[in-house]
């Protein structure tokens, strides 16, 4: 197992908890957006891979194992830009959840989450 896929494996479901969807599909049939969850644990990837968004996409693409541990495949990851916006959308309470979640499972990736705006 690598680092990154341990790193998916814990910060998937401390998502999914935060955002109470985790029985929601990652990428509902016929569109609708991403699940929150799926957008949290993309966004935290991007930290912990300390990339942008379109490199983030660019790798997911390439690496399906990671991509089908949050519940997507390559199908489904959507434009960069669509990705930035709808993490603007997630409200800050399921930010600072997160941010204490994660806090208590040693996940350093809350050290960028931007929790001024």
């Amino acid at each position: 197992m690598t680092q990154i896929s341990r790193f998916i494996g814990e910060v998937v479901p401390v998502a999914q908890r935060v955002t109470g969807d985790g029985g929601e599909s990652a990428a509902p049939e016929g569109g609708g957006g991403f699940a929150d969850y799926a957008l949290v644990s993309l966004h935290c990837l991007r930290i912990y891979l300390d990339s942008s968004y379109r490199m983030t996409i660019d790798l997911l693409k390439e690496m399906p194992q990671i991509t089908g541990e949050i519940g997507l495949n390559a199908a489904d990851l959507s434009a960069p830009s669509t990705l930035c916006k709808a993490f603007d959308r997630i409200s800050m309470s399921v930010c600072r959840v997160l941010l204490r979640q994660s806090a208590q499972l040693s996940l350093f990736v809350v050290d960028e989450l931007d929790l001024s705006t």
